[in-house]
Protein backbone atom coordinates (compact mmCIF):
# COMPACT_ATOMS: atom_id res chain seq x y z
CA UNK A 1 0.00 0.00 0.00
CA UNK A 2 1.08 3.53 -0.44
CA UNK A 3 0.53 6.98 -1.03
CA UNK A 4 -1.89 7.91 -3.72
CA UNK A 5 -3.90 4.38 -3.76
CA UNK A 6 -7.65 3.84 -4.02
CA UNK A 7 -8.77 0.78 -2.24
CA UNK A 8 -11.51 -0.53 -0.26
CA UNK A 9 -11.84 -1.54 3.00
CA UNK A 10 -14.99 -3.30 4.79
CA UNK A 11 -16.16 -1.00 7.46
CA UNK A 12 -16.39 -3.31 10.19
CA UNK A 13 -12.58 -4.28 9.05
CA UNK A 14 -11.97 0.12 9.54
CA UNK A 15 -13.69 0.12 12.35
CA UNK A 16 -11.54 -2.79 14.03
CA UNK A 17 -8.37 -1.33 12.87
CA UNK A 18 -9.86 1.89 14.77
CA UNK A 19 -10.44 0.32 17.85
CA UNK A 20 -6.57 -1.59 17.79
CA UNK A 21 -5.54 1.92 17.71
CA UNK A 22 -7.34 3.49 20.42
CA UNK A 23 -6.89 0.23 22.67
CA UNK A 24 -2.79 0.49 22.10
CA UNK A 25 -3.15 4.18 23.61
CA UNK A 26 -3.58 6.21 21.01
CA UNK A 27 -6.67 9.06 21.54
CA UNK A 28 -9.22 8.50 18.59
CA UNK A 29 -11.60 11.43 18.45
CA UNK A 30 -15.04 10.94 16.58
CA UNK A 31 -18.37 11.78 15.93
CA UNK A 32 -20.47 10.95 19.07
CA UNK A 33 -24.33 11.50 18.78
CA UNK A 34 -25.67 12.93 22.32
CA UNK A 35 -28.72 13.25 24.25
CA UNK A 36 -29.85 16.30 22.39
CA UNK A 37 -29.63 14.95 19.31
CA UNK A 38 -26.34 17.02 18.70
CA UNK A 39 -23.36 15.58 17.24
CA UNK A 40 -20.27 15.91 18.77
CA UNK A 41 -16.46 15.13 18.39
CA UNK A 42 -14.86 13.61 21.40
CA UNK A 43 -12.35 11.30 22.56
CA UNK A 44 -13.62 8.01 21.97
CA UNK A 45 -13.99 5.34 24.92
CA UNK A 46 -15.06 2.36 21.96
CA UNK A 47 -15.67 2.87 18.58
CA UNK A 48 -19.12 1.71 19.33
CA UNK A 49 -19.46 5.27 20.16
CA UNK A 50 -19.09 6.35 16.37
CA UNK A 51 -22.60 7.53 14.29
CA UNK A 52 -22.71 7.83 10.56
CA UNK A 53 -25.96 9.62 10.90
CA UNK A 54 -24.35 13.32 10.89
CA UNK A 55 -23.16 15.75 8.27
CA UNK A 56 -21.33 18.48 10.73
CA UNK A 57 -20.63 19.17 14.10
CA UNK A 58 -21.69 22.53 15.72
CA UNK A 59 -18.61 23.55 16.78
CA UNK A 60 -15.39 23.15 14.23
CA UNK A 61 -12.91 20.66 14.05
CA UNK A 62 -10.26 23.65 14.46
CA UNK A 63 -10.66 23.29 18.19
CA UNK A 64 -8.47 20.31 18.44
CA UNK A 65 -5.21 22.29 17.21
CA UNK A 66 -5.98 25.74 18.19
CA UNK A 67 -8.05 25.12 21.88
CA UNK A 68 -10.38 27.44 22.94
CA UNK A 69 -8.13 28.40 25.57
CA UNK A 70 -4.59 27.25 25.45
CA UNK A 71 -2.08 27.12 27.91
CA UNK A 72 1.44 28.11 26.84
CA UNK A 73 3.69 27.94 29.87
CA UNK A 74 3.55 28.28 33.64
CA UNK A 75 6.04 30.89 35.07
CA UNK A 76 7.24 31.33 38.72
CA UNK A 77 10.15 33.82 40.49
CA UNK A 78 10.87 30.84 43.00
CA UNK A 79 11.39 33.93 45.09
CA UNK A 80 14.91 35.09 42.63
CA UNK A 81 15.19 34.79 39.47
CA UNK A 82 12.08 34.05 36.80
CA UNK A 83 11.54 30.46 35.78
CA UNK A 84 9.53 29.29 32.72
CA UNK A 85 7.57 25.72 32.50
CA UNK A 86 6.62 25.28 28.60
CA UNK A 87 3.12 23.26 28.33
CA UNK A 88 3.06 19.56 27.73
CA UNK A 89 3.73 18.34 24.09
CA UNK A 90 0.78 16.81 22.67
CA UNK A 91 0.52 13.22 22.25
CA UNK A 92 -0.24 11.68 18.76
CA UNK A 93 -4.30 11.79 18.08
CA UNK A 94 -6.45 10.63 15.46
CA UNK A 95 -9.47 12.54 14.28
CA UNK A 96 -12.17 9.82 12.50
CA UNK A 97 -14.66 11.48 10.45
CA UNK A 98 -14.25 15.20 9.81
CA UNK A 99 -16.05 16.43 7.24
CA UNK A 100 -14.17 18.15 3.94
CA UNK A 101 -14.78 21.09 4.94
CA UNK A 102 -12.95 21.41 8.09
CA UNK A 103 -10.01 19.42 6.50
CA UNK A 104 -10.30 22.15 4.57
CA UNK A 105 -9.94 24.56 7.02
CA UNK A 106 -6.97 23.02 8.52
CA UNK A 107 -5.05 23.56 5.28
CA UNK A 108 -5.77 27.25 5.79
CA UNK A 109 -4.62 27.48 9.39
CA UNK A 110 -1.35 26.02 7.91
CA UNK A 111 -1.11 28.75 6.04
CA UNK A 112 -1.94 31.27 8.69
CA UNK A 113 0.67 29.27 11.27
CA UNK A 114 2.89 28.22 9.41
CA UNK A 115 4.28 31.47 6.80
CA UNK A 116 6.60 33.87 8.13
CA UNK A 117 6.68 32.77 11.67
CA UNK A 118 5.76 29.12 12.22
CA UNK A 119 3.52 28.73 15.22
CA UNK A 120 5.17 25.85 17.45
CA UNK A 121 2.26 25.45 19.44
CA UNK A 122 -0.29 24.88 16.31
CA UNK A 123 2.37 22.72 14.45
CA UNK A 124 3.19 20.74 17.47
CA UNK A 125 -0.84 19.49 17.61
CA UNK A 126 -0.90 19.47 13.68
CA UNK A 127 1.38 17.12 13.28
CA UNK A 128 0.41 15.00 16.35
CA UNK A 129 -2.83 14.36 14.51
CA UNK A 130 -4.19 11.98 11.49
CA UNK A 131 -6.98 13.21 10.05
CA UNK A 132 -9.27 10.40 8.73
CA UNK A 133 -11.76 12.42 6.76
CA UNK A 134 -15.25 11.03 5.70
CA UNK A 135 -16.46 12.70 2.42
CA UNK A 136 -20.62 14.08 2.32
CA UNK A 137 -23.03 12.18 0.52
CA UNK A 138 -25.61 14.16 1.90
CA UNK A 139 -25.28 18.23 2.39
CA UNK A 140 -27.29 20.44 5.19
CA UNK A 141 -29.66 23.09 3.63
CA UNK A 142 -26.95 25.48 5.02
CA UNK A 143 -23.97 23.70 3.27
CA UNK A 144 -22.04 25.62 -0.10
CA UNK A 145 -18.69 24.18 0.31
CA UNK A 146 -19.07 23.61 -3.53
CA UNK A 147 -18.99 27.18 -4.17
CA UNK A 148 -15.31 27.45 -1.77
CA UNK A 149 -13.64 24.38 -3.21
CA UNK A 150 -14.28 23.24 0.42
CA UNK A 151 -15.69 19.80 -0.64
CA UNK A 152 -17.71 17.52 -0.17
CA UNK A 153 -15.13 16.04 -1.68
CA UNK A 154 -11.12 16.70 -1.66
CA UNK A 155 -8.21 15.89 -3.40
CA UNK A 156 -5.59 16.52 -0.28
CA UNK A 157 -5.17 17.74 3.06
CA UNK A 158 -6.53 14.58 4.66
CA UNK A 159 -3.88 11.51 5.48
CA UNK A 160 -6.92 9.29 4.88
CA UNK A 161 -10.20 10.21 3.04
CA UNK A 162 -13.19 7.31 3.14
CA UNK A 163 -16.37 7.92 0.95
CA UNK A 164 -19.22 5.73 2.82
CA UNK A 165 -20.20 2.80 0.13
CA UNK A 166 -22.49 0.82 2.89
CA UNK A 167 -20.86 -1.90 4.03
CA UNK A 168 -17.54 -0.62 3.23
CA UNK A 169 -15.64 2.32 2.48
CA UNK A 170 -14.24 3.67 -0.20
CA UNK A 171 -10.43 5.18 0.69
CA UNK A 172 -7.90 7.80 -0.87
CA UNK A 173 -4.39 7.14 0.73
CA UNK A 174 -3.32 10.85 0.90
CA UNK A 175 0.00 10.53 3.41
CA UNK A 176 2.29 7.86 5.01
CA UNK A 177 0.65 8.90 7.96
CA UNK A 178 -2.68 7.26 6.44
CA UNK A 179 -0.60 3.96 5.31
CA UNK A 180 1.10 3.64 8.86
CA UNK A 181 -2.37 3.81 10.25
CA UNK A 182 -4.17 1.35 8.23
CA UNK A 183 -1.13 -1.23 8.75
CA UNK A 184 -2.41 -4.26 7.78
CA UNK A 185 -5.71 -3.61 7.15
CA UNK A 186 -7.18 -6.10 4.98
CA UNK A 187 -8.45 -3.96 1.50
CA UNK A 188 -8.63 -4.88 -2.10
CA UNK A 189 -7.86 -2.15 -4.50
CA UNK A 190 -10.89 0.03 -6.19
CA UNK A 191 -12.75 -1.26 -9.39
CA UNK A 192 -13.97 0.60 -12.01
CA UNK A 193 -17.39 -0.31 -10.24
CA UNK A 194 -16.10 1.36 -7.14
CA UNK A 195 -15.15 4.46 -8.69
CA UNK A 196 -18.31 5.04 -10.83
CA UNK A 197 -20.71 4.20 -7.68
CA UNK A 198 -18.51 7.17 -5.87
CA UNK A 199 -18.79 9.17 -8.88
CA UNK A 200 -22.61 8.62 -8.72
CA UNK A 201 -22.78 10.02 -5.16
CA UNK A 202 -20.47 12.77 -5.82
CA UNK A 203 -22.64 13.85 -8.35
CA UNK A 204 -25.77 13.39 -6.27
CA UNK A 205 -24.30 15.46 -3.17
CA UNK A 206 -23.50 18.06 -5.57
CA UNK A 207 -27.25 18.15 -7.27
CA UNK A 208 -28.67 18.35 -3.74
CA UNK A 209 -26.36 21.29 -2.42
CA UNK A 210 -27.99 24.37 -4.27
CA UNK A 211 -25.67 26.97 -3.87
CA UNK A 212 -26.20 30.05 -1.41
CA UNK A 213 -22.89 31.74 -1.92
CA UNK A 214 -22.18 32.49 -5.66
CA UNK A 215 -18.89 34.60 -4.37
CA UNK A 216 -17.38 35.94 -7.68
CA UNK A 217 -19.58 38.98 -7.78
CA UNK A 218 -18.45 40.02 -4.27
CA UNK A 219 -14.83 38.93 -4.76
CA UNK A 220 -14.83 41.52 -7.60
CA UNK A 221 -16.95 44.53 -5.43
CA UNK A 222 -14.37 43.97 -2.33
CA UNK A 223 -11.65 44.17 -4.18
CA UNK A 224 -12.20 46.95 -6.59
CA UNK A 225 -13.51 48.84 -3.63
CA UNK A 226 -16.93 49.16 -5.03
CA UNK A 227 -19.47 48.61 -2.58
CA UNK A 228 -21.35 51.29 -1.18
CA UNK A 229 -20.53 52.65 2.22
CA UNK A 230 -24.10 52.86 3.15
CA UNK A 231 -24.14 49.05 2.91
CA UNK A 232 -21.38 48.85 5.43
CA UNK A 233 -23.27 50.63 7.56
CA UNK A 234 -26.28 48.98 7.42
CA UNK A 235 -24.85 45.85 8.19
CA UNK A 236 -22.96 47.76 11.29
CA UNK A 237 -26.33 48.47 12.60
CA UNK A 238 -27.35 45.15 12.48
CA UNK A 239 -24.50 43.47 13.86
CA UNK A 240 -24.92 42.14 17.30
CA UNK A 241 -20.66 42.61 17.04
CA UNK A 242 -21.17 39.09 19.61
CA UNK A 243 -18.12 37.26 17.55
CA UNK A 244 -20.23 34.06 17.02
CA UNK A 245 -19.07 33.55 13.15
CA UNK A 246 -15.70 33.99 13.84
CA UNK A 247 -15.56 31.55 16.59
CA UNK A 248 -17.42 28.44 14.27
CA UNK A 249 -15.89 29.58 11.06
CA UNK A 250 -12.97 26.99 10.64
CA UNK A 251 -11.14 29.51 8.87
CA UNK A 252 -10.50 32.25 11.53
CA UNK A 253 -7.79 32.68 13.70
CA UNK A 254 -7.66 35.75 15.63
CA UNK A 255 -6.56 34.96 19.42
CA UNK A 256 -5.55 37.09 22.42
CA UNK A 257 -2.84 36.29 24.68
CA UNK A 258 -3.27 36.73 28.79
CA UNK A 259 -1.20 36.04 31.73
CA UNK A 260 -3.13 34.89 34.65
CA UNK A 261 -1.65 34.93 38.37
CA UNK A 262 -2.12 31.83 40.24
CA UNK A 263 -0.16 32.89 43.43
CA UNK A 264 2.56 35.56 44.83
CA UNK A 265 4.69 33.15 42.95
CA UNK A 266 3.39 31.10 39.98
CA UNK A 267 1.06 32.33 37.47
CA UNK A 268 -0.01 30.60 33.24
CA UNK A 269 0.64 32.09 30.33
CA UNK A 270 -2.64 31.45 27.95
CA UNK A 271 -4.09 32.27 24.25
CA UNK A 272 -7.44 32.32 24.03
CA UNK A 273 -10.37 32.75 21.26
CA UNK A 274 -10.23 36.52 19.74
CA UNK A 275 -13.07 37.85 17.72
CA UNK A 276 -12.19 41.10 15.00
CA UNK A 277 -15.84 41.48 15.66
CA UNK A 278 -15.38 42.40 19.35
CA UNK A 279 -15.20 46.37 20.11
CA UNK A 280 -12.05 46.21 21.68
CA UNK A 281 -10.32 43.77 19.24
CA UNK A 282 -7.95 46.31 17.83
CA UNK A 283 -8.29 48.76 20.40
CA UNK A 284 -4.06 50.07 20.72
CA UNK A 285 -2.37 51.18 23.89
CA UNK A 286 -2.77 54.38 23.36
CA UNK A 287 -6.64 54.13 23.66
CA UNK A 288 -7.07 54.99 19.97
CA UNK A 289 -9.48 52.43 18.36
CA UNK A 290 -8.98 52.11 14.34
CA UNK A 291 -12.11 49.92 14.07
CA UNK A 292 -13.95 51.18 16.92
CA UNK A 293 -17.43 51.22 14.74
CA UNK A 294 -19.16 48.02 14.17
CA UNK A 295 -19.41 48.87 10.08
CA UNK A 296 -15.54 49.30 9.96
CA UNK A 297 -15.50 45.15 11.47
CA UNK A 298 -18.54 44.16 9.36
CA UNK A 299 -15.94 45.60 6.38
CA UNK A 300 -12.96 43.92 7.78
CA UNK A 301 -14.49 40.92 8.40
CA UNK A 302 -15.74 40.33 4.67
CA UNK A 303 -12.25 41.86 3.36
CA UNK A 304 -10.16 39.19 4.94
CA UNK A 305 -12.78 36.03 3.60
CA UNK A 306 -13.21 37.52 -0.38
CA UNK A 307 -10.69 40.06 -1.45
CA UNK A 308 -8.52 39.01 -3.85
CA UNK A 309 -5.62 39.78 -2.29
CA UNK A 310 -5.88 37.74 0.21
CA UNK A 311 -7.22 34.99 -2.04
CA UNK A 312 -4.03 35.60 -4.10
CA UNK A 313 -1.86 35.22 -0.96
CA UNK A 314 -3.57 31.91 0.49
CA UNK A 315 -4.76 29.82 -2.49
CA UNK A 316 -8.24 30.04 -1.62
CA UNK A 317 -11.35 32.06 -0.14
CA UNK A 318 -11.28 32.38 3.66
CA UNK A 319 -14.23 30.43 3.65
CA UNK A 320 -15.15 26.32 3.27
CA UNK A 321 -18.62 27.23 2.88
CA UNK A 322 -19.56 24.92 5.91
CA UNK A 323 -22.83 26.94 6.97
CA UNK A 324 -21.92 27.38 10.30
CA UNK A 325 -22.16 31.21 10.40
CA UNK A 326 -25.66 31.05 9.07
CA UNK A 327 -26.77 28.68 12.00
CA UNK A 328 -25.30 30.70 15.04
CA UNK A 329 -25.77 34.42 13.65
CA UNK A 330 -28.09 36.26 15.66
CA UNK A 331 -28.59 39.10 13.23
CA UNK A 332 -31.45 37.05 11.92
CA UNK A 333 -29.63 35.45 8.60
CA UNK A 334 -28.44 39.20 7.54
CA UNK A 335 -24.66 38.67 8.00
CA UNK A 336 -24.31 35.36 7.72
CA UNK A 337 -21.33 34.91 4.56
CA UNK A 338 -23.80 34.06 2.17
CA UNK A 339 -26.23 36.61 3.24
CA UNK A 340 -23.88 39.00 2.70
CA UNK A 341 -22.49 37.87 -0.29
CA UNK A 342 -26.19 37.95 -1.92
CA UNK A 343 -26.96 41.49 -0.38
CA UNK A 344 -23.32 42.71 -2.06
CA UNK A 345 -24.05 41.74 -5.55
CA UNK A 346 -27.76 43.25 -5.09
CA UNK A 347 -27.46 46.29 -3.13
CA UNK A 348 -23.83 46.73 -3.11
CA UNK A 349 -22.86 49.19 -5.92
CA UNK A 350 -21.77 52.47 -5.03
CA UNK A 351 -24.00 55.80 -6.35
CA UNK A 352 -22.86 56.94 -9.46
CA UNK A 353 -20.42 59.96 -9.39
CA UNK A 354 -22.91 63.40 -9.90
CA UNK A 355 -21.74 65.16 -13.48
CA UNK A 356 -19.70 68.10 -12.83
Amino acid sequence: MKVGDKIIIAKNRMLERLEQVRRGGTEVIGPVAMPDNEINFQPLESVEQITFDYVNDYDPLKRFLTPAKEEMFRFSRNGKKPSLTPAPEPKPFVLFGARSCDVQGFAHMDIFFGGAYRDNYYWARREAMTVISLACNKPLDTCFCICCNGGPYLESGFDLQLTDLGNEFFVDVGSEKGVEFLGATESTAATAGHEQQRAELMAQCDEAMVPTAYLAKAVIQISNNRVAEKLWETMGAECFSCGGCTHVCPCCTCFDVQDSVIDDETGVRFRCWDSCQYSGFTREASDHNPRAQAKERVKRRFYHKLSYAYINQDGHPGCVGCGRCITVCEAFGLLDISAVVKRLRREGQPEPEPES
